[in-house]
């Protein structure tokens, strides 16, 4: 089952992230039609949520775990779209004390954030209690390893591509502090190794193969975001990876 999870956790988070990327850079009428696309797609997702939780098979878990990353695929696309981001959309001025950069920072996302609590918390309402809960459990990792990612671009890392923001985006950049690695990414990093052992730990002793499969995919997603705190720590050249999903195709209002 180890296995099988990283073979569908690695081919799942290549594909999407490369999917993502080549739709952000398109004209801004073709986003508009990916995004429709993606809404339709999300919206019959959270209609199965609650059947696919009562399904307790590998077929099921790992349907869920794509239906999760699908649903956190539409959640980025809202935002690097710039349909859903925040009342602040101009960069950071040098004035700016930490805590004001702080806030305005927080302003560029802040609707964003309270999209994906409501999106996040949804999903696990409509799943609770029931066996598989693959899919609530994909975004809470993804959530939270999320988050981690944004405050240590806040506080400070060695390294950030910002030519994977699309145009309309670049003001972003302003309020990161790449060149330098704070104190919070090592923290951050080692804490969420840990937490990824344990999450394999528990697979390895799951009674069930459907278990064991959720939390075995878990846990390689998991290790994959452990993974990007490492490229933002060192440059290691990771954008060839998604080189097949770069494009020419300049934005267009």
């Amino acid at each position: 089952m180890m296995w099988l999870a990283l073979l569908v956790a690695v081919l799942l988070w290549w594909l999407m992230t490369g999917l993502a990327l080549m739709s952000v850079h398109q004209s801004r009428r073709s986003q508009r039609i990916i995004f429709a696309l993606a809404t339709v797609f999300v919206m019959s997702a959270l209609v199965g949520v609650e059947s696919n939780a009562t399904l307790h098979t590998p077929l099921a878990t790992i349907t869920g775990f794509a239906i999760g990353l699908g649903i956190w695929g539409w959640l980025e696309l809202s935002y690097l779209m710039g349909f859903i981001t925040g009342p602040v959309k101009a960069p950071a001025t040098a004035t700016l004390s930490q805590w004001q950069r702080f806030r305005y920072a927080l302003g560029t996302t802040i609707h964003h954030e309270l999209l994906v609590v409501s999106v996040v918390g949804l999903v696990c309402v409509l799943g609770a209690g029931l066996p598989n809960p693959t899919i609530q459990n994909t975004l809470a990792v993804l959530w939270l390893m999320r988050w981690s990612t944004k405050l240590n671009l806040f506080l400070g890392v060695r390294h950030f591509n910002s030519e994977w923001l699309p145009a309309h985006m670049t003001y972003i950049t302003s309020y990161l502090r790449p060149g330098k690695n704070s104190w919070f990414i090592f923290v951050s990093t080692l804490l969420a190794a840990y937490c990824t052992y344990i999450l394999f730990f528990l697979g390895q002793v799951a009674n069930e193969p459907a278990t064991a499969l959720s939390f075995f995919l878990i846990a390689w997603l998991a290790a994959l975001a452990v993974l990007e705190h490492v490229f933002l720590m060192i440059p290691m050249g990771e954008t060839v990876l998604w080189r097949w999903a770069r494009t020419d195709t300049r934005e267009a209002s």
